[in-house]
């Protein structure tokens, strides 16, 4: 999707849904003419949230941060460099654009439901620690109630992602993991492992 998309996209979902932020992703093309250097995917995208100023309505600004997926730029101001915005003719030119998703993907050591789609990540993790104390026997609040004081329930994975084992008879274990995509159109899906042991959200 281009960029004016996206950017109807977000405003609309902040309208309607305020409670609630989308992820998106921004690949850039180049950085400005006067850049000479060509770098690779990861460090020409860029993930954005719904919840800045430039996508919601009655703000007294307008500004759109962002987070280099390759760990450079954690907080960057992209509306000042972006040629859609205002920069002009030498600003940063976009490339592609796409909505982040979060697969919740569990699997046992004799079955692989199919993975569920979530688009934001604390509606997947409210579903896996759902699922872990379905699967565990424990109450579901105290499952929560543990997770959220010591973020220690799980064992992380990139800190994006979660597994542990629940025993459900002597010899299954099941396994979960919070699997961050991108998806730029239904024939281009990204899978996103952030670096340096970074966490994407």
């Amino acid at each position: 999707m281009d960029y004016k998309q996206l950017k109807q996209l977000l405003s609309q979902h902040e309208r309607e849904h305020p409670e609630t932020h989308l992820t998106a992703c921004i690949t850039f093309a180049s950085f400005g003419p006067n850049a000479k250097k060509d770098y690779p995917w990861r460090s020409r995208t860029y993930v954005i949230s719904s919840n800045n100023k430039a996508f919601q309505p009655d703000k007294g600004g307008y500004s759109i941060f962002g987070k280099c997926l390759d760990g450079t730029d954690s907080c960057f101001r992209l509306d000042g460099v972006m040629k859609e915005e205002h920069s002009g003719k030498d600003g940063w030119i976009v490339e592609d654009c796409g909505i982040v998703g979060y697969l919740l993907i569990e699997c046992s050591n004799y079955n692989v439901p199919l993975p569920k789609l979530f688009y934001s990540y604390s509606d997947a993790l409210d579903c896996m620690l759902s699922r872990s104390a379905e699967k565990s026997g424990d109450n579901v609040e105290q499952v929560k109630k543990r997770y959220a004081a010591t973020k220690k329930l799980f064992e992380g994975t990139y800190g994006c992602g979660w597994g542990t084992s629940c025993s459900e008879g002597p010899n299954v274990d099941w396994l979960w993991k919070i699997q961050p995509i991108c998806i730029y159109g239904p024939m281009k899906v990204v899978f996103i492992e952030p670096e340096n042991g970074s966490r994407f959200v």
